[in-house]
């Protein structure tokens, strides 16, 4: 009976997807963090700080199952305020000058990043 009920709970973890959104941290289904792509997970943007050369677009994609915004913080030299929904084609923004631009999503705190352009 107890080898049934392993085999129950496999089946189901299968069946569910067996992974939190958190175990796709590094590397979530649909979203290549790096050179520049950013991927939101439940709770952070991945990669949290990303260095691109001036011209370079910028994509973040949302993985997460959940609403984000990438919002640029006040101050910034560049402004962008963008919703962007799980399975949608997420959003893309061209870094045209050097400098450092920070950015959140306004409805999880402490979800924060940083673009750095060469």
């Amino acid at each position: 009976m107890r080898s049934g009920l392993r085999w129950t709970m496999l089946a189901a973890a299968l069946v569910s997807g067996g992974c939190s959104d958190d175990d796709y941290s590094s590397n979530p289904q649909g979203c290549t963090p790096g050179a520049s792509q950013v991927c939101m997970t439940a709770t952070t943007f991945n990669p949290t700080t990303i260095t691109v050369s001036a011209g370079t677009t910028v994509q973040w994609v949302n993985t997460s199952g959940v609403t984000h915004t990438v919002t640029s913080a006040s101050g910034s030299a560049v402004s962008f305020d963008q919703q962007v929904t799980s399975g949608s084609a997420g959003f893309s923004h061209q870094f045209s000058t050097a400098g450092t631009f920070q950015y959140f999503c306004k409805l999880h705190a402490g979800m924060n990043g940083t673009v750095v352009v060469n």
